[in-house]
């Protein structure tokens, strides 16, 4: 990718971050470890290593954030299962990486792709 495109990508990212509520930024973060997983993937599958070592530390990162922004007290029982999805998401990139197997990294997009789509569908029901 071109430098100038970084560049506003980054800049469109720092944007849509600072104008989104907490329901929306944790759109922002799934959408960016879905990213983050595809880079991942093409990275073990053209032996990259310095992309995939970024992009697997991204990936982590994100699935950390996620886990922080969990609240027991009003998440309950949801909270709990998502810790426990995020936790296993963790092990799972691990995993993948450590086997270079792109199939367990493509499982755990779909995984990610999931829980997207039920949390835009939580967005459109509260909007409606």
């Amino acid at each position: 990718m071109y430098a100038p495109q970084k560049r506003y990508q980054s800049l469109s990212l720092t944007s849509r971050i600072e104008a989104a509520g907490p329901h929306e930024l944790v759109t922002i973060l799934y959408e960016e470890l879905i990213r983050a997983l595809d880079v991942c993937r093409a990275a073990v599958t053209h032996a990259k290593p310095d992309a995939l070592r970024a992009s697997s530390d991204r990936a982590s990162s994100i699935l950390v954030a996620l886990a922080g922004s969990l609240d027991d007290e009003r998440g309950g029982a949801l909270a709990a299962q998502l810790s426990t999805i995020y936790a296993s998401m963790q092990k799972e990139l691990r995993m993948a990486l450590q086997d270079g197997e792109p199939q367990r990294l493509e499982a755990i997009r779909r995984g990610v792709g999931d829980l997207l789509g039920a949390w835009s569908q939580i967005s459109l029901r509260q909007a409606a």
